[in-house]
């Protein structure tokens, strides 16, 4: 009898845990849900038909004769540009989530049964801060959407020698839940940084810093 009350009490135990972890991650993925659509990409970019590389260059220049709250509007210009050409050259080259063909090609940045990442798109915030949204999911086991939004502070470098910029990591989070700094260097830790700054088709990317560098000398 004690035998069979131990081994009740010990199940019992077991589901209440099972329970508790199972209602914790629902509750977490509630946290970070969040749905990003065709609607949230820069338009303009995604449905131009011309040299994406040559156009960014265009913006990048502009930046000298620009006032200053339209430089940082041109570096957001340029930013979208410059993924999407590096996601179509290294990535994915038939990547077009505008154009309704209703592909996994065309649909997703990369997709497996696993993950997916669907959305990488610059957006300009009021404090003249770029922030990269990275929308991602999962449809394995539970339907989840998420986006991971990354800020950067622009320090401009504009010269007579040079034209150019630097965006520094100041802040991230997933959807609204933030993040330490702790966690992303433990995740970098754990990916090949070579590989993915190699994917950037202009500048530099610096994954020990969190910087990416552009320059006219070093586009």
């Amino acid at each position: 009898m004690i035998y069979m009350k131990f081994i009740k009490v010990f199940l019992s135990i077991i589901i209440g845990l099972i329970v508790i972890i199972f209602v914790g991650v629902l509750i977490f993925l509630n946290s970070i849900k969040v749905e990003v659509t065709d609607d949230d990409l820069p338009q303009g970019i995604y449905t131009e038909t011309g040299d994406l590389e040559s156009i960014s260059q265009v913006y990048l220049l502009g930046i000298v004769v620009a006032s200053d709250a339209d430089q940082y509007t041109l570096i957001n210009g340029f930013m979208n540009y410059m993924i999407l050409d590096s996601i179509r050259k290294n990535i994915n080259p038939d990547y077009d989530p505008l154009a309704d063909l209703d592909t996994v090609e065309a649909d997703y940045v990369t997709y497996d049964k696993n993950f997916y990442i669907d959305y990488i798109y610059a957006n300009l915030n009021d404090d003249n801060q770029i922030v990269v949204t990275a929308a991602f999911g999962s449809d394995s086991i539970i339907k989840v959407d998420s986006a991971l939004n990354l800020v950067f502070d622009i320090d401009l470098d504009i010269s007579f020698t040079n034209i150019g910029f630097t965006l520094t990591l100041v802040d991230y989070s997933l959807s609204d839940t933030a993040l330490s700094f702790q966690v992303l260097d433990f995740i970098m830790s754990k990916l090949d940084k070579t590989e993915i700054e190699g994917q950037m088709s202009m500048g530099v990317l610096d994954l020990d810093t969190y910087t990416y560098t552009l320059s006219i000398l070093n586009p």
